[in-house]
């Protein structure tokens, strides 16, 4: 007896489609109605998220696969099995798209902005004064724009929670006073457009660097870093060493890791227990329970491990991973360094740590053929271990020769600054080694900015001209 895939029984049929590939299982959704119905219910797609796309450590969402509805569920596992092919390929193929963010200005800073279906980003500009501008990135559109008369924006920090009230943390100064408001992205009707507004404010000369639900970090570029959850108003005062040899020591990241924050300044890594906050006056002062230097470096950022549905909280007994750009301090050479560092956690601690072991020890590293002068030095690394970073145009193909000194025509070669995008070891990348997959160049302006969303893909580049670029995978 010959048996149909459309003449078994509904158990069956869902091992059955378990076990295929997202390509197959849209192949055999076109051969009959049944198998068309049977594919498009909720079960099938959260088999197949749990089996080939968590399991499998391609990127995702933190949310439960059954919080979404069937429809939305199917979109995020096929755009996130075509992810994770893209980076298991030799190479990548970016899909470009720009538009024009800020009417001759530079931008500032660019986000993606979590929740609200990943479809939002914004970008920071300043004219006359400061503006924070709404885009939706599917059509690349104005949403809404902010600018308090009269402010300039110092500092801003993303929410990097997805189902908060706020949004942003700005920092605002005016000629007679700076404060950090919290911002959220509200509408007034469920038809009209969305607007930012003011939730809280704080007095304070210090900028805001990190922001994970209602808790803001924020800091000098000395030493000082305070944990405020603006909801509560209650707080706790950070205090790393303070280097004789640095008349400034800029904060350029904040991480809230397990039961520890790593405050990251432009030459050290210090490592706090987490502290309790508590209500003003709050007179207690917490110290770091390690540190740790990278010496003279032209970037450092810090990446928490990816979420796991085994542990949400993702933290405990999971390394860190740090991606340092290094500086030469031979004039001559030609070449920088992008390190991979891991910081190992600690399985026997007190109250009070450590819960990392210092220092960090390098596991990879690559050599760029390229050294010069860059204006956006951000560089991001992603939890499952993906990265982009912008490297310079190479000023050895000119050498000395200039286009405009010379009384007759003298050809000059040209060179752009790339971006670059590599896949470090991990279940996205299994060669052992670290993977360029892709190098784009930069024709135009001067990038100043950029941003990137391992989950979806997508890189976000800001010019000097006030041009924005998209990048998809």
């Amino acid at each position: 007896m010959c048996l149909s895939l459309d003449s078994l029984d509904d158990d069956t049929l869902l091992g059955v489609f378990s076990a295929l590939t997202v390509p197959d299982v849209l192949n055999l959704r076109q051969t009959c109605r049944r198998l068309l119905f049977f594919s498009s219910q909720q079960i099938v797609w959260q088999n197949i998220g749990s089996s080939q796309i968590l399991q499998q450590g391609i990127p995702f969402s933190k949310k439960p696969l059954s919080s979404f509805s069937v429809r939305d569920l199917e979109e995020r596992v096929r755009r996130a099995y075509h992810l994770g092919e893209a980076w298991k390929a030799p190479s990548i193929t970016f899909r470009a798209s720009s538009f024009a963010a800020s009417r001759g200005g530079p931008i500032q800073d660019i986000h993606f902005i979590p929740g609200y279906d990943r479809k939002w980003l914004i970008t920071v500009s300043q004219g006359i004064w400061s503006m924070i501008t709404l885009w939706d990135r599917r059509n690349l559109t104005r949403v809404t724009s902010w600018s308090p008369e009269k402010a300039v924006f110092s500092n801003l920090a993303v929410n990097t929670s997805e189902d908060c009230e706020a949004t942003l943390a700005v920092s605002l100064h005016r000629y007679d006073s700076v404060v950090v408001e919290i911002l959220a992205i509200t509408s007034t009707a469920p038809d009209s457009p969305p607007g930012f507004e003011c939730v809280a404010r704080l007095n304070t000369l210090r900028q805001p660097i990190a922001m994970v639900g209602s808790l803001v970090a924020l800091a000098d570029d000395e030493a000082e870093t305070i944990i405020w959850n603006w909801k509560t108003q209650e707080y706790a005062v950070l205090q790393s060493p303070v280097e004789a040899d640095l008349w400034r020591n800029k904060c350029t990241q904040i991480v809230f890791a397990y039961k520890t924050i790593l405050v990251v300044r432009a030459r050290s890594v210090h490592a706090f227990a987490e502290p309790k906050l508590a209500s003003h006056p709050n007179t207690c002062v917490h110290y770091p329970y390690a540190q740790s230097t990278f010496g003279w470096v032209d970037g450092i950022f810090v990446s928490n491990p990816p979420f796991s549905p085994k542990d949400p909280t993702r933290m405990e007994g999971q390394p860190l991973s740090i991606l340092v750009r290094t500086k030469n301090d031979d004039p001559w050479s030609s070449t920088f360094k992008i390190q991979l560092w891991t910081l190992s956690p600690t399985y026997q601690t007190t109250v009070d740590g450590p819960y990392y072991n210092f220092p960090p020890s390098m596991t990879k590293e690559i050599v760029t053929p390229r050294r010069g002068a860059l204006r956006c030095t951000d560089m991001v690394l992603g939890p499952y271990g993906t990265a982009v970073w912008v490297q310079p145009e190479d000023y050895s193909v000119a050498g000395l020769i200039s286009s405009n000194v010379h009384l007759q025509n003298m050809p000059v070669p040209q060179s752009h600054e790339t971006l670059v995008a590599a896949a470090f070891p991990g279940l996205l990348n299994t060669q052992g080694e670290p993977q360029v997959k892709s190098s784009w160049k930069n024709c135009g302006k001067n990038w100043t900015c950029l941003d990137y969303d391992e989950e979806r893909g997508c890189v976000a580049l800001g010019s000097a001209a006030g041009a924005v670029t998209i990048l998809d995978i």
